[in-house]
């Protein structure tokens, strides 16, 4: 029974495999503003392709200010681009991301490390230029409850 469906899963991955498009595709920058707590957020990610059809992995840095914490996260989501014929590609995904979290309190410093899914969404604009701008909303996630950020993406050539 395990080999039937080891094979049958396999069998299914190899054309997503063989379709894949992985590689370095460009960089961005992220500015946004993120909800309990309450921060300003920059940070940058990367594209890194299609691993199948529409499903691409595209993993980010972010550093929270505000609010006596500061936070560290790195997420590494999977997004799904929705078939559109326009220059407007909405997305939604989710993946897992690490926070380091140093709340500054009167009486010590207190930081943790965790880990949590998020669950995300947003939309992407082609730009003439070849570059994409995007906004995404986060939902989820230990490190913020929601966070909402635009960026640029510049594509490599």
């Amino acid at each position: 029974m395990r080999r039937t469906l080891l094979g049958f899963l396999l069998a299914a991955a190899l054309p997503a495999a063989a379709s894949a498009e992985m590689g370095f595709y460009g960089w961005g920058v992220r500015l946004g503003l993120a909800e309990d707590p309450d921060q300003f957020v920059v940070g940058f990610q990367q594209d890194l392709g299609e691993f199948a059809e529409r499903l691409r992995f595209q993993p980010s840095l972010e550093l929270g200010l505000g609010d006596d914490h500061t936070i560290v996260v790195g997420t590494l989501p999977v997004h799904y681009r929705f078939k559109t014929s326009a220059s407007v590609t909405p997305y939604a995904g989710g993946g897992l991301q690490v926070a380091w979290i140093d709340r500054e309190t009167r009486r010590r410093d207190d930081s943790e490390v965790e880990i949590s899914p998020v669950i995300l969404g947003g939309v992407e604009w082609s730009l003439r230029s070849g570059n994409d701008l995007f906004l995404e909303l986060h939902l989820a996630g230990d490190a913020h409850d929601t966070k909402l950020v635009v960026g640029w993406m510049f594509r490599a050539r």
